[in-house]
């Protein structure tokens, strides 16, 4: 009964929209263009990894801690992004208010859950940041891989975290209810594909971070640990630094493009701009701060855009749709 409303609710025009759809000439060449950058700068990095980051490691950067302890979101922020979606689309669409209630609740709860990492996350590394910078040593060691939450007040974290939610749950109710039942659809399948991505990124990034066991710079030069090259493995050996979290993260924000309506192609041109830049300045930022290699995001880079594109492919939707008028 509920598949049967579930399908009565989505209706055909994704099918459609699957079926008609095809990869652009345009955006096959944005694909060969951005797997020439990331290929080429692992090549380079396959040979010049130590003398890169020796030559531009500072961990008293400020452009490497602002990234450090901000940019680590993208993933938090597309799964936030696709439970609010989905809360509003089961309210605005579904008829039976059981249902209706309780999968709007939870879809909320989840969202509300991952705006709480986000905080846990950014405190962390403000605090130990913070903390180091009283001790005097490098700002940027503040890694929260070894931090606690017990390094500031959960009171502000909730504080902080509720405010936020109930202003941005705000904001996408509006954004939602403005939209046709035909956009809301779309935005369903955005965001369940959009899980789908984040949580893919997440576990394979995380997975060859166990399995490679790589030392990051800043643990070779304090611990005068061996280096090994990004295709050794090393084995789970507490060490992850291969490839970055962080550039994975980065480049999870070109996903949220496509949460833009496929009718709005600036937007949609602004959001991929945004994307690129977040995960291009993230990945940099990363070397510079001494807590990647080049490979390292590099190879984060190349699967979280693989990733991604082929998610695009499944949704039958483009990065920036094309100009009809044209």
């Amino acid at each position: 009964m509920m598949m049967q409303q579930l399908n009565d609710v989505l209706g055909s025009e994704v099918d459609e929209r699957r079926l008609n759809f095809s990869t652009t000439s345009g955006e096959w060449r944005g694909v060969k263009i951005y797997l020439s950058i990331v290929l080429v700068a692992l090549l380079i990095a396959t040979f010049f990894d130590q003398q890169i980051s020796h030559f531009i490691v500072n961990q008293n950067s400020i452009f490497g801690n602002i990234f450090q302890n901000y940019a680590d979101g993208g993933e938090f922020i597309v799964l936030f992004v696709s439970f609010q979606m989905i809360a509003w689309f089961t309210w605005f669409e579904w008829q039976e208010p059981v249902t209706r209630g309780l999968i709007t609740a939870l879809a909320l709860g989840f969202s509300l859950n991952q705006l709480f990492d986000q905080f846990t996350d950014a405190m962390t590394y403000t605090y130990s940041m913070l903390g180091n910078i009283a001790k005097g040593i490098p700002a940027g060691v503040a890694n929260n891989d070894t931090a606690t939450t017990s390094l500031y007040p959960q009171s502000l974290q909730w504080f902080l975290t509720a405010l936020t939610f109930l202003f941005l749950s705000w904001l996408f109710f509006v954004y939602v209810s403005h939209k046709s039942s035909q956009q809301r659809r779309y935005f369903f399948f955005a965001a369940l594909i959009g899980i789908l991505v984040a949580k893919t990124a997440d576990t394979t990034i995380n997975d060859m971070k166990d399995l490679w066991g790589r030392f990051r710079p800043y643990e070779i030069s304090a611990s005068g640990a061996e280096f090994t090259p990004w295709y050794h493995l090393n084995g789970v050996n507490g060490h992850k630094s291969f490839p970055s979290g962080h550039t994975m993260s980065g480049f999870l924000f070109l996903y949220l493009t496509f949460f833009v309506p496929r009718e709005n192609r600036s937007w949609q041109k602004g959001m991929t701009i945004f994307g690129l830049a977040m995960g291009t300045l993230t990945a940099l930022s990363r070397v510079r701060i001494g807590a990647h290699w080049l490979s390292d995001v590099s190879m984060s880079a190349l699967i979280v855009g693989t990733i991604i594109f082929l998610a695009s492919r499944l949704l039958g939707a483009h990065f920036i749709e094309p100009d009809k008028a044209s």
